[in-house]
């Protein structure tokens, strides 16, 4: 038997249909008028937006811009060497008929060369070119000035280190009595940066619990000494190091104090800046190399493996850096592999080392030596013994400032190089900064040093600096080697050396 419906059941559920049909109606009527209202602020911020970006230029743009600014100065660097009397047009139209091709060629080869030189692939030829006087004899040395060159005094005790601006217009130097100098190269004038009690250099911070007769303090200098400095590439940080175990950075520009880097357990004796950022390497005494970044003004890692001191450090733009020290070795730190390369000299002390270009590089050493190295050879491609050694050093023949004689003033304490040239000078006691070109040897396979010249300079050269352009030569001398008192030439004068270079045209006889 089948039970009949209730009146009221299919009313009740067909009213409740229509009421929630009713509900669901509204609710969409609400939400396209939301959405009616959502589509017209998108499309007023959709139009503020493409204002602001017609308003703004964006990073492609701005690539675009800095790159067709920089081939219109290419181009017109180049007009005006074909024709120094005409004027250049911006580069517009010059790819046309006539001297179009050519202007073309002469642009492309000149962005080629930029390229390769700064990837460190391309050696400038500037070696043949340099004109130097002739020696004079030590009976007729006349000072600095005969030679065309200026002595800038301000330091106490020797000038240990010297850094050199990307424009070549200032250099920083450092020095025994604990002061940084800022000199112009133009005018010779100096200013001197904040003094070292208020920044805090010369006060050695005791670490560890090690008994007092196991410590190990600075042992070559004492802890007010600075004995290394560098300068980033866009000239904002200087930093420099010494006997207090500390690396200090300071900004170039306003002369102020940043902040100081502790973590060393002995003297910093070298330092060297990743070239287009700001990263730092420092070598010390106890016988470690540390990476900071000045970006974040932060420690980064430690690179162990040297045996000995570590006595210098230099980098490229490579994320790498080479050493050398004490140990009888340089090394290459490749930094992201986490790995070194070693490379044994023959003399147990190598005194200093700098990149020349690419995977090159010049050491001098304590036996008097200077050596070229690759990172492709285990042995130097060429060693030049005795390279400050003068045959007639003890006769009326001797040529130079004249030296004080004895082994200390053969040491090869300063290597400078032209970077992605072949010029190089190295510097010593002997009263000659020496001059040299690196040539290709005979065979091709590997290269030789040939002697260009010398600039007569009384005293122990402990840094050299060589501006890029190769017209400009920075010295910091003094009575005394960089890293002890070995010897003392009380004839010299503690200063920084300006020696401008003079280059032949290029093409000229």
């Amino acid at each position: 038997m089948v039970r009949p419906k209730a009146k009221g059941v299919g009313r009740q559920s067909s009213g409740g249909g229509r009421k929630r049909k009713q509900r669901d109606d509204f609710f969409d009527d609400e939400g396209e008028q939301e959405d009616f209202f959502q589509q017209e602020d998108k499309a007023a911020s959709s139009e503020s937006d493409s204002e602001d970006s017609d308003a703004e230029e964006t990073a492609e743009q701005k690539r675009l811009r800095l790159a067709k600014a920089y081939l219109n100065q290419v181009k017109a660097i180049e007009a005006a060497e074909r024709d120094p009397g005409s004027e250049s047009d911006d580069g517009e139209g010059s790819d046309g008929e006539g001297g179009g091709g050519a202007a073309f060629g002469a642009v492309a080869d000149k962005l080629r060369s930029d390229a390769l030189e700064g990837m460190g692939h391309l050696r400038r030829q500037l070696a043949h070119r340099l004109q130097l006087p002739p020696l004079p004899r030590v009976a007729d040395y006349a000072g600095v000035a005969a030679s065309g060159g200026r002595l800038l005094r301000g330091h106490r005790l020797p000038v240990t280190a010297v850094a050199l601006s990307a424009d070549e217009q200032t250099v920083y130097s450092v020095s025994k009595d604990g002061a940084i100098l800022q000199h112009d190269v133009e005018t010779g004038q100096r200013q001197r940066f904040t003094a070292a009690s208020s920044a805090g250099l010369g006060k050695v911070e005791e670490t560890g619990t090690v008994a007092d007769w196991v410590k190990r303090g600075p042992r070559l200098s004492g802890t007010a000494s600075l004995l290394a400095a560098a300068l980033s590439s866009d000239g904002r940080y200087l930093a420099v190091g010494g006997g207090d175990r500390k690396v200090h950075i300071w900004d170039a520009r306003s002369r102020q104090y940043v902040r100081g880097f502790p973590g060393h357990k002995d003297a910093v004796t070298g330092l060297a800046f990743r070239e287009g950022t700001h990263e730092l390497y420092s070598g010390s005494l106890d016988r470690s190399i540390k990476q900071w970044s000045l970006d974040d003004m932060a420690y980064i890692d430690t690179l162990f493996g040297h045996q000995a001191e570590v006595l210098s450090v230099d980098a490229l733009r490579a994320e790498r850096c080479v050493s050398c020290g004490a140990d009888r070795s340089c090394r290459v730190w490749k930094i992201p592999e986490e790995s070194q390369l070693i490379f044994r000299g023959h003399c147990l002390t190598i005194e200093c080392c700098r990149y020349l270009a690419g995977n090159e590089w010049m050491t001098g050493s304590a036996d008097g030596s200077l050596s070229l190295w690759s990172a492709t050879k285990k042995k130097p491609m060429s060693t030049l013994r005795g390279a400050h050694a003068d045959p007639n050093a003890d006769g009326e023949g001797a040529e130079g400032a004249g030296s004080v004689g004895g082994d200390a003033a053969t040491w090869v304490g300063s290597v400078g190089v032209c970077r992605g040239s072949d010029l190089v000078a190295s510097g010593a006691g002997d009263g000659v900064v020496r001059l040299w070109r690196v040539a290709d040897a005979k065979g091709g396979s590997s290269k030789a040093l040939e002697a260009v010249g010398g600039i007569p300079l009384r005293g122990f050269v402990n840094s050299l600096q060589l501006g890029r352009s190769g017209r400009l030569l920075v010295a910091g001398v003094g009575q005394e080697p960089r890293m002890g008192r070995w010897l003392r030439d009380a004839t010299a004068r503690n200063g920084v050396l300006i020696q401008p270079l003079q280059l032949q045209a290029e093409g000229g006889a």
